[in-house]
């Protein structure tokens, strides 16, 4: 589905905490530097979130070699990946737009849940943005049959463009997929979404082509 978009998809299978990061700073390395692009980081996996000693809590994305955190605090902080970071890869992209999505389930404080988006699309296209949306919030299980997953492919498949200008932004994206994912979870799973603290890169919006209107062909009515 991302390929249809346009996007040249990058697959990295079970990585290593090391492989994990290296491909973060691999790709936005190679692809991040230009103004124009938009880069989209898609992590399927499992999420966890920790209480810190001061108060508040930290998201992680869990690595194929992290230990239980259960069993082993110090050994899952030294491997897992945090929300800390993220933001720090986030604002080291020079593109324009870059969308986050975790079909896991974490603490989301590193991004803001407003819901105030530009009137028009050429706005949304012309201002920078980080956005970010998960599969659910903190304390939640996400199933191995991602039902996030299959909504995130009918969202870019036209179903999530809610205004029918032709075009699925980032806010969008996280409306539908916010509906639809506690609908279909029933109620088990609260997808999170939101923009980066960040005055200077939370005024854009990240765009689709909402290509079922796109491809679709003109008919005329019959006289």
């Amino acid at each position: 589905i991302l390929e249809t978009q346009g996007f040249n998809v990058q697959l990295v299978q079970d990585p290593k905490h090391q492989e994990l990061r290296q491909a973060f700073m691999d790709f936005i390395d190679q692809y991040g530097r230009q103004p124009e692009n938009r880069l989209l980081f898609y992590f399927s996996g499992h999420g966890h979130t920790l209480q810190l000693a001061y108060g508040g809590d930290m998201g992680y994305i869990v690595p194929s070699d992290s230990p239980n955190p259960n069993r082993d605090g110090d050994g899952f902080k030294r491997t897992a990946l945090d929300m800390e970071q993220i933001e720090v890869y986030a604002k080291r992209i020079e593109s324009k737009h870059a969308l986050f999505l975790f079909d896991s389930c974490f603490s989301g404080s590193i991004f803001s849940l407003s819901r105030a988006v530009p009137e028009n699309i050429t706005y949304k296209t012309s201002k920078p943005v980080r956005q970010f949306i998960t599969s659910g919030s903190a304390d939640e299980t996400v199933p191995d049959e991602s039902i996030f997953c299959s909504q995130f492919i009918s969202a870019l498949e036209g179903e999530s463009d809610l205004n029918k200008d032709g075009y699925v932004t980032g806010v969008e994206l996280g409306e539908f997929l916010q509906g639809t994912v506690v609908n279909y979870s029933k109620g088990s799973q609260h997808p999170q979404y939101g923009k980066i603290k960040h005055p200077n890169l939370d005024k854009g919006d990240f765009v689709f082509e909402n290509l079922a209107m796109v491809l679709r062909p003109a008919t005329i009515a019959a006289p």
